[in-house]
């Protein structure tokens, strides 16, 4: 069964726990150029299982992320209250061809679009993230200030995934050295 908005929401607050999200969102597109340099096309094309996303796909899903994060935050600070509607990222990842993606090119896009986000909410006091808000689709109202915590969450969680996912040995592979071990 998937999880539930408030599950997500619970799951990646806790990679964030006492972090300044600024701080981690500032730091994660080096993050991102430091965990794939020099890693080979195919392991960053590798799923670890059907329907789950392989790191390019996670890098392509950041950089749409950030675009539309990006959108959010200059419609709640020129429109408080603005409807803010949810986007279906499984299906942006398939019809937008994430597969098909240049990793290095979404990180570099998810860098500048990051980098532009990160001005913008220099330029406004934070008194005012926590008067401008959107009322999201799916999660209700929230602020300027609820959607940059969430963003660094956002980041920590596909962070962990694509860390596990350099970490893990194909499937065959695992296999193979198990029936070895037994000979």
């Amino acid at each position: 069964m998937p999880e539930t908005i408030e599950e997500y929401r619970i799951r990646v607050l806790g990679y964030l726990k006492d972090r300044d999200p600024i701080r981690l969102l500032q730091a994660t597109p080096t993050r991102l150029e430091r965990l794939i340099r020099g890693i080979p096309r195919r392991k960053l094309d590798r799923r670890p299982a059907p329907g789950k996303w392989s790191i390019v796909e996670i890098l392509a899903h950041l950089a749409d992320s950030e675009l539309a994060m990006g959108w959010r935050f200059r419609n709640m600070l020129a429109t408080p209250g603005v409807r803010l509607q949810w986007w279906d990222e499984h299906l942006w990842s398939e019809k937008c061809n994430y597969a098909w993606s240049d990793p290095r090119r979404s990180v570099t896009v998810f860098r500048v679009l990051r980098e532009s986000n990160l001005a913008l909410l220099k330029a406004v006091p934070r008194q005012v993230w926590q008067s401008s808000y959107g009322v999201h689709e799916k999660r209700g109202r929230q602020t300027v200030a609820e959607f940059v915590t969430m963003e660094a969450a956002h980041d920590l969680n596909h962070l962990v995934q694509i860390e596990r996912l350099l970490e893990s040995k194909p499937a065959v592979r695992r296999a193979s050295a198990r029936m070895k071990r037994r000979l």
